[in-house]
């Protein structure tokens, strides 16, 4: 039996306000736009390689987050085959007697999401295996590790000249990484089953549309940020604290409310085609694990700002960050 590494990228819609989107819902949340895949030898080497552009049919326009990320617009995937006629060239280049790896769930709810929606649930594909839960596993990690931080932990240095976020070069330092566990072989122990995809119970709770600003700090000194609204009685709240960041792109706080007690407030951020810094805010009811959650973080990340600013004299820049922001949030039912 071979083993075939397979990694994906996908477009999504510009917005979930879009014609496009409007058009398809979650029949279609991301659509792919390239397959890579890596066969390994007997002593799981990467041995053959196969990258497959995949033209767009609803998502057409690259959204901008993807095209930065990935190097994938539309010009590069102009006349490249769509969807039914890359994934037979795909299998087909696989042959017999394989099983498929990737790293994470995401790519398997991807993938058969597109096949369901493109009507090619006769291209047989073999069954696929999850090597980030086998790596986690192995090495005892509390939370699922990213594919650059497997590398690190592994000692494996990125080639300059294969960047993250393409298919095939993502496919291929997968590939080095599984090399590195004691036991390749239990990756079969991890089967992997698609999850629905579904943008529209994302949203439990209420939600602002999209602000406009220059800067994710001028984002976070504005009235929407600072004095967020109850969800339930709509009074304006004061923060508990200041806002912490999870990531580049998300922030969280507590505010609190007379009649109604704590409100987690969420705030997320992307980036517009013209630079701008996108910014929607949540709302809703704060378990006291949230609470504690967000006092500890609040401490932490003091501590780490103050021996930050002893070492470089500058916090670092949250528009730099979140303009090299890794985002990969699946709207998983």
């Amino acid at each position: 039996m071979n083993y075939i590494i397979l990694d994906l990228e996908w477009n999504q819609p510009i917005s979930y306000q879009s014609h496009a989107y409007r058009e398809v819902g979650d029949k279609l949340i991301f659509e792919m736009i390239q397959i890579g895949a890596v066969r390994l030898d007997s002593d799981l080497n990467p041995a053959e390689a196969i990258s497959i552009p995949i033209a767009p049919t609803h998502y057409i326009r690259i959204h901008p987050r993807i095209r930065r990320m990935t190097g994938l617009d539309s010009e590069k995937l102009a006349g490249a085959p769509a969807f039914r006629e890359a994934l037979q060239q795909f299998v087909t280049w696989c042959g017999e007697d394989y099983t498929l790896l990737t790293w994470g769930c995401d790519d398997i709810s991807v993938l058969y999401q597109n096949i369901a929606f493109f009507h090619c649930e006769d291209i047989p594909v073999a069954p696929l295996c999850d090597i980030q839960r086998l790596f986690s596993d192995v090495h005892h990690l509390k939370d699922r590790s990213g594919l650059k931080s497997a590398m690190e932990m592994t000692g494996i240095v990125p080639d300059e000249s294969m960047a993250f976020h393409n298919a095939l070069y993502d496919s291929w330092y997968t590939a080095l990484v599984f090399k590195t566990l004691p036991d390749p072989d239990a990756v079969l122990n991890y089967p992997q089953k698609p999850k629905p995809l579904l943008h529209s119970r994302r949203v439990a709770r209420e939600k602002t549309s999209g602000e406009v600003f220059d800067s994710v700090r001028d984002a976070l000194g504005s009235e929407t940020a600072i004095h967020p609204l109850c969800p339930r009685c709509r009074r304006v709240l004061d923060l508990d604290g200041e806002y912490i960041k999870q990531s580049a792109d998300k922030y969280i706080a507590v505010a609190k409310c007379r009649n109604h007690g704590r409100i987690l407030i969420r705030l997320r951020f992307r980036i517009d085609e013209d630079g701008k810094k996108v910014m929607t805010r949540s709302t809703a009811p704060a378990t006291a694990a949230n609470v504690a959650y967000v006092h500890t973080k609040q401490l932490q990340v003091r501590e780490r700002q103050e021996r930050w600013m002893r070492e470089h004299g500058t916090l670092p820049d949250p528009d730099e960050e979140l303009l090299n922001a890794e985002v990969s949030s699946m709207p998983f039912d």
